[in-house]
């Protein structure tokens, strides 16, 4: 492993930036939702009220952590709540929070389920799981009505700015075709569509997407320049975790914290390196029922929102640039509009692929890849000028640092084992292993992380069908499994004597009839060069990680991968040709 040696010998002040660049990136914009969902159309009209005094009061709560802080609200109503808003009045409660949230900076837009309104405090859904598009049509209708029925009855009938310029986000369940979306955003006119779909991207990348877009009917998480709407990307709700729009996601106030760094990470290396200006922006999510008293919800807000202002809001880097602002959806819309004006038929965002393709990827790889599924423990204090954070993933754990100032070597023996890795959250270099003691750090923020950096032992697995000498092949390994060390040998035996075979592998198991045996890999695999078995069933192979079969065959610190080997068997019969067992192999640099 040269380059592994290269990499953890040479001065990491010779692969870091030594000057910066000139300010390259407009702040990343950081966006709080906050919407109204439909209430159940069946309850007592008492309820109805209870109900909708409990948002308020929810949303009055939301408005005393925030106001403070000059925190902008993207605040999306159904119509319901708004016909009950119009019913109590100006100087009622719901209607003093409308004005709270819109004249502290924030936004009020649509958000609607699958309800129409039938009559005075009556909304049911629409019948069907995928109504037609003029069912939609009133349900959107309904609800974009009595949203603004709700503005001018808190400002009794004169808002601050004409009704389709505040009322210009949009949420909505219906209709279920992107295509349709499209046509009803045309329709009436909205420009901005609140989060939402976009955030299948997690369930690939382990994050959410980063920069707005315009969304193709084909594909809502591929750009289409000529879209009539920007898609504002965010995660769900906040304190949540669990699946959500088919997604499992983590909103834990240490999850968000540790998004926060890795969206961070990638911002300041694009100010830094001179790339080509974005529109950078994330949030969370929420539902006024979420901030009941004593929820996870409320706890979560009160974690993170002083974390933000303590290490990323209004930050200003050593470009000048100022790290992060909050901003609503449609604060957000605008300046992508703004870019996209001075960038005609730029690329904003787009995943066509929908696979995990590290080429397509837009982001930096090993910021994803070492802080998937981390979460943000604490702070750490390790010196003037040194930013720095410790985070598990439940099982390892990890520290993030950086710093603006000079070259200096930190000890991090009091958070860490004596296994890790040291990595480069920019260029992927794996600067040292096993020294967390004496961790040099410059301007690349660095993750020290114990996962990975231990070599577990490898494991048989699966089951071996016998072949025609009466024997279970099976496979095994000699060498050990140290990607710097580079000696791992596969081995197989009690295979039949004298066959051509292969080795295999990939990155999942799997239990699968296949030829006179069962296949222990998952597909894709990756196949390495022909071999023969010897005269009495044995065969072995030197494994090169330095050259594997394709590009997602590389073997890295960290990851796992299963192997089996494959030998033709004609006097068998049947498919004349069997299988070992599998063995599934950890990694360790």
């Amino acid at each position: 492993m040269k380059t592994l040696a290269i990499s953890i010998t040479c001065s990491l002040s010779t692969l870091l930036f030594t000057s910066a660049a000139p300010a390259q990136q407009e702040p990343i914009r950081l966006t709080f939702d906050m919407h109204v969902d439909p209430a159940p159309n069946n309850l007592p009209m008492p309820a109805k009220i209870g109900l909708y005094e409990e948002r308020t009061d929810n949303m009055a709560w939301v408005l005393d952590q925030t106001e403070p802080l000059n925190i902008p609200i993207s605040f999306l109503s159904t119509g319901w709540y708004m016909e009950f808003l119009q019913g109590a009045g100006a100087a009622a409660p719901g209607a003093v929070v409308l004005r709270r949230l819109y004249d502290s900076g924030g936004q009020i837009g649509s958000h609607t389920h699958s309800e129409y309104r039938a009559g005075p405090f009556d909304w049911p859904d629409v019948v069907g799981a995928n109504p037609p598009l003029s069912d939609c049509r009133r349900s959107w209708q309904d609800n974009v009505d009595w949203v603004n029925n709700g503005i001018l009855a808190a400002y009794t009938g004169s808002p601050p700015a004409a009704l389709s310029e505040i009322n210009n986000c949009k949420g909505a369940h219906l209709p279920k075709t992107e295509a349709d979306y499209h046509t009803l955003m045309m329709e009436f006119g909205i420009t901005v569509r609140e989060p939402g779909p976009e955030e299948d991207y997690y369930g690939t990348f382990g994050h959410h997407i980063w920069h707005p877009f315009r969304p193709s009917t084909a594909n809502y998480m591929a750009e289409d320049l000529s879209a009539p709407f920007v898609q504002v990307t965010a995660g769900p709700v906040i304190g949540e975790v669990g699946v959500h729009h088919g997604t499992n996601q983590d909103m834990s106030a240490g999850a968000i914290k540790n998004q926060l760094l890795q969206l961070y990470f990638n911002w300041r290396h694009a100010d830094r390196s001179a790339a080509p200006q974005k529109t950078w922006t994330w949030g969370w999510g929420s539902h006024a029922h979420n901030f009941d008293p004593g929820s996870i919800s409320r706890e979560a807000l009160l974690e993170v929102l002083p974390w933000i202002e303590t290490h990323l809001r209004g930050r200003v880097e050593a470009t000048g640039s100022t790290a992060l602002v909050y901003d609503t959806h449609q604060g957000v819309a605008a300046a992508y509009e703004t870019w996209e004006a001075a960038h005609p038929g730029t690329s904003s965002f787009s995943f066509d692929s929908l696979t995990q393709d590290w080429n397509e990827y837009p982001f930096l790889r090993p910021v994803a890849e070492e802080m998937l599924a981390m979460a943000v423990e604490a702070d750490l204090s390790l010196g003037a000028g040194i930013n720095a954070f410790s985070h598990s993933d439940g099982t390892d754990a990890a520290v993030s640092l950086w710093t603006d100032g000079s070259n200096v070597t930190v000890d991090l023996s009091a958070y860490l084992g004596s296994a890790v890795r040291v990595v480069g959250l920019e260029t992927g270099t794996l600067y040292a292993v096993n020294n967390p003691a004496a961790v040099e750090l410059g301007n690349e923020p660095l993750f020290v992380t114990e996962r990975g950096a231990s070599c577990g032992s490898s494991a048989s697995y699966c089951t071996a069908m016998p072949n025609s000498t009466g024997l279970y092949a099976t496979i095994g390994r000699t060498g050990s499994t140290s990607v710097a060390a580079n000696d791992l040998v596969l081995t197989a035996a009690e295979a039949v004597p004298s066959q051509f075979g292969i080795f295999f592998y990939g990155a999942g198991s799997a239990a699968l009839p296949f030829g006179n045996g069962y296949r222990c890999v998952d597909l894709p695999i990756q196949r390495l060069a022909v071999i023969s078995t010897d005269a009495v069933g044995n065969a072995s192979y030197a494994l090169d990680n330095t050259a594997p079969p394709t590009a997602s065959g590389q073997i890295t610190p960290g990851t796992e991968w299963y192997f089996q080997f494959w030998f033709r068997d004609p006097p068998a019969g049947g498919s004349y040709y069997n299988l070992t067992d599998g063995l599934r192999v950890p990694f360790c640099p």
